[in-house]
């Protein structure tokens, strides 16, 4: 039996006559209440009239809002000035208008529930769609109704844009995580939100040991959840990468298992600390492991956590058939869906590559963008791109022993350059060489 949509008209008339009535009742509700949520399009019309004026940091009274909507073509849509009347002439006050716009975002909800639900129902008749995509895709239906920040992707004007732009520069603080390296942060501003990063070396340069050393600082520094996805070793034993670099015991021999006994003490302290970790390790096999299988991990975890702060991929070219003829266009429908994953969960996303083995035979093995594997659209998708090297891996008698070198090749939003750290391999440590 079909039934009456829920809305609550009396609700959103007074919310419409209260801003018309009180200069203050929109700086209430504006973090509460999206046009979207309005049942009728004259009032979605007239509350999107609101938000552009308050904005604009003017009044939002029967003048000013009449004005606006006469320019943009609507006054006559919205019902006439007799309809902006009525609603000032129907309230009282502005004085419960947080309680009416909670009641008017519940019946939104509910109609977005309702919608979803039929097109779940369609999902499932669906006989030409795989399951397995129609899984995803009503997970993904249901993980957008419980977002917390609802309607991100929305267009807006630049109104919005550029309030949000000013209270980002009066705030005065870097918008991104501070790495703790600091000629590094001061290249590419710290890791930041929305950013594909990806960190690519050959095989023993310490990729996946700066990918540890990043998400600890994340984990410790922001108290946020990282999500490490692993496919290529174990969640033991990067588990036990953690381990060293909180212990300062030495990677390899917790790897077998060998302690000794006046380290103990040092082990019991950081198994405790580690515990407190919002750290998820998901070493699903890399054959098994696809964009939409990671995808749909990450909406469970945000929905249980909350916001993300970082997300790893270690390392790209373990993912897909590895034996198929366009590797370097598969590689890139992955990096694309790294980046999308990057701004749809609002988090920077640390993606690990190779370097081709060509290097080898160079006189200088330092890599550039272009040798990385099975590139694909890589370097067009990431934001950063930091190239590793350790003269000393190649060289014996190097004069820069123990040290690695950043190269930020590619700064979408700023300058490149080449970064030196002093890096233990044995615990994943890493500091200034200044320091």
């Amino acid at each position: 039996m079909n039934q009456p949509l829920p809305t609550n008209i009396e609700a959103e008339e007074s919310i419409l006559g209260g801003i018309l009535l009180d200069p203050n009742a929109m700086s209430r509700i504006e973090n509460i209440l999206n046009p979207h949520a309005f049942s009728l399009q004259a009032h979605q019309q007239i509350y999107q009239a609101a938000v552009e004026l308050h904005q604009q940091q003017q009044p939002t009274d029967l003048m000013t809002i009449r004005t606006w909507l006469s320019d943009h073509k609507l006054l006559d849509k919205i019902g006439g000035e007799d309809k902006l009347i009525q609603l000032i002439n129907s309230t009282v006050s502005a004085v419960n208008i947080d309680r009416y716009a909670q009641l008017v975002m519940d019946k939104y909800n509910r109609r977005l529930l309702i919608k979803t639900g039929y097109e779940l129902v369609e999902l499932g008749h669906d006989t030409t769609t795989d399951l397995e995509d129609i899984f995803q895709s009503s997970e993904q239906k249901i993980y957008e109704l419980t977002k917390t920040q609802t309607d991100r992707f929305e267009p807006v004007s630049i109104n919005q844009c550029l309030q949000e732009v000013f209270q980002e520069l009066e705030k005065g603080q870097n918008p991104g995580y501070p790495t703790e390296i600091l000629d590094l942060d001061t290249l590419i501003g710290g890791l930041l939100r929305q950013d594909l990063i990806v960190i690519a070396a050959r095989a023993s340069m310490g990729k996946t040991w700066l990918a540890c050393y990043l998400a600890q600082q994340i984990l410790i520094k922001q108290q946020l959840p990282v999500v490490f996805f692993s496919a290529e070793m174990s969640r033991t034993l990067l588990t036990k990468r953690f381990l060293a670099m909180e212990s300062g015991i030495d990677c390899q021999r917790l790897i077998q298992n060998r302690i000794y006994r006046q380290e103990y003490n040092a082990l019991s302290e950081s198994l405790s600390q580690l515990r407190n970790y919002p750290l998820i390790i998901d070493d699903t096999p890399s054959g098994m492991q696809t964009p939409s299988r990671m995808r749909s991990a990450l909406r469970r975890i945000a929905s249980e956590r909350g916001q993300l702060g970082l997300v790893i991929l270690d390392y790209i070219q373990k993912l897909g058939d590895r034996a198929a003829g366009n590797r370097a266009q598969a590689i890139g429908a992955f990096s694309g869906a790294f980046k999308d994953m990057a701004k749809e969960f609002d988090v920077p996303f640390i993606c690990l590559a190779q370097i081709n083995r060509g290097v080898e035979g160079q006189n200088d093995k330092r890599p550039f963008m272009s040798d990385i594997k099975d590139s694909g659209d890589i370097e067009q998708d990431m934001d950063i791109g930091l190239l590793l090297y350790r003269d000393e891996y190649y060289n014996s008698d190097s004069p820069d022993k123990g040290m690695m070198e950043i190269n930020v090749a590619k700064n979408r939003n700023g300058g490149t350059g080449t970064v030196k750290v002093l890096f233990e391999p044995s615990i994943g440590k890493f500091c200034q060489t200044h320091d």
